[in-house]
């Protein structure tokens, strides 16, 4: 998915699950060529780092393509936001495009979801339906909670970048971001546990 506040994607029919690797893979290399080129030129490490990010998730999305003969709409929609930012970032020399774009996509994630549960089109759902059997009303409870997360991490995000170090920015999206988000889905299995069941 390449990036890091997502809700797992329930495996297709006929499908194999992509490895871990294509989703942490391009974020690894992120903040590995940051810290390389931090070290002689600082002012412009973040906007090259991004450009890395940019071309890794790129080239995952067409191995994943090529290797499982599938990708997920999630996966192609996040690349195209991350290639996006990076290409604004440095037509327009500003890394504050880098910084927000965690926030402009947390953001879009958390709209539909609530727009999902509004139109009963529910996103959770759609991705963790095959996973898991929840009535509809507890499948509006859990997508409201993971709309809210996405809210949080929208804030979070914007907290951080606005008031820390770069370093510390950088080591927060790849090590922080997806730490918080194992955690949050830990802490919803009670939840599914009491009111549904895992499909076979």
């Amino acid at each position: 998915m390449t990036e890091e506040t997502l809700p797992p994607e329930a495996k297709l029919e006929g499908q194999k699950k992509l490895p871990f690797w294509i989703d942490f893979g391009p974020l690894l290399l992120f903040f590995a060529s940051f810290m390389y080129w931090k070290r002689d030129n600082p002012e412009d490490a973040m906007i090259w780092a991004a450009g890395v990010l940019a071309v890794a998730a790129a080239i995952a999305l067409i191995y994943a393509w090529i290797r499982y003969k599938h990708t997920s709409p999630i996966l192609i929609f996040s690349t195209i936001v991350i290639g996006a930012f990076a290409l604004a970032a440095f037509l327009f020399d500003d890394k504050r495009f880098i910084y927000m774009k965690p926030t402009v996509m947390n953001a879009i994630f958390g709209l539909a979801v609530f727009g999902g549960i509004i139109f009963r089109k529910n996103v959770i759902k759609l991705l963790m339906g095959s996973a898991f059997d929840l009535p509809d009303d507890k499948w509006n409870v859990f997508a409201i909670r993971w709309g809210l997360f996405f809210f949080a991490m929208a804030v979070l995000n914007e907290i951080i970048w606005r008031n820390f170090s770069e370093t510390f920015w950088a080591s927060f999206k790849v090590f922080g971001f997806l730490p918080l988000t194992i955690l949050f889905t830990a802490t919803q299995i009670p939840f599914l546990t009491k009111y549904g069941k895992i499909r076979e």
